[in-house]
């Protein structure tokens, strides 16, 4: 599992656009529970819930979807951003043509209305391309297929930009942070950000959402990683984080700005 993984190299062909809707209500009692259920019913009209979905990690069905979260108290988010008050209610919007997102946000928004502050992340599915087969292999051979959301009852979804000093770096020095290599500062041999996610690779399922607009601009994030993942494995997610931000271990941190970590549970409906 990796967890901003290859963006180093030249991505291909969008396959479908996404957004996530987090919703905020200034007060949360059974009234406006029960507002919210109702709205998110009338929006996941015309969509194919994506909750029992299971295999085929990589393969979107072939139609436009939605899936619902709730906020749980899983784990505490260690990052800087754990201050952000955390939205109570997310919504994921997914379709094939972009202007289906700009219609659904304009949807949220307008049902929603006062009830709630409503923010939104933007992001696309896209094939990144490879060195070789082997590389691809490499990285992706034990990636945990999709489960249901009632197995993998667990979403943590964390959006991270690049600094402006990453993508100036040609596209093949970046490539080498991912993998075991030898880092520049200290001269020390270190695992990189792909090995150290391969023990979690094969229990947390991870999709890499794209910024569709491309990547370095400004006030906006390059990508959204998304995660999915059963009670027992929520400890090794913790883990694999950790070992992501320590510099030491993978160096490639030291250009990684994270946005507020969101966990939650994957729902049927709000």
């Amino acid at each position: 599992m990796t967890f901003a993984a290859h963006d180093s190299i030249p991505i291909g062909t969008t396959l479908a656009y996404t957004r996530f809707f987090f919703l905020r209500p200034d007060v949360l009692d059974d009234k406006v529970r029960i507002k919210l259920r109702g709205i998110g019913d009338q929006l996941a009209r015309g969509f194919f819930n994506v909750f029992d979905l299971e295999g085929g990690a990589r393969d979107l069905p072939p139609h436009e979807m939605i899936q619902f979260f709730t906020l749980n108290g899983h784990g505490v988010d260690k990052s800087a951003n754990a201050h952000v008050l955390p939205a109570t209610h997310v919504v994921q919007v997914t379709s094939k043509y972009r202007p289906s997102m700009v219609d659904a946000e304009k949807e949220i928004r307008r049902r929603v209305g006062t009830l709630a502050e409503v923010s939104a992340i933007r992001g696309a599915v896209r094939t990144p391309r490879y060195t070789s087969s082997e590389m691809y292999t490499w990285a992706y051979g034990t990636a945990k297929p999709r489960a249901s959301g009632r197995i993998a009852s667990n979403s943590i979804i964390l959006p991270i930009r690049k600094t402006a000093e990453w993508w100036a770096m040609p596209a093949m020095e970046r490539h080498q942070y991912f993998y075991p290599h030898r880092d520049q500062a200290s001269g020390a041999t270190v695992p990189g950000h792909a090995e150290l996610g391969r023990k979690a690779a094969g229990k947390i399922h991870r999709r890499l959402y794209y910024n569709p607009d491309g990547e370095g601009r400004a006030g906006e994030w390059d990508f959204i990683t998304y995660f999915e993942c059963a009670d027992d494995d929520l400890g090794l997610f913790d883990e694999t984080l950790d070992s992501m931000r320590d510099t030491t271990k993978n160096p490639e941190w030291n250009f990684v700005e994270e946005g507020p970590l969101w966990r939650g549970t994957r729902s049927l409906r709000w």
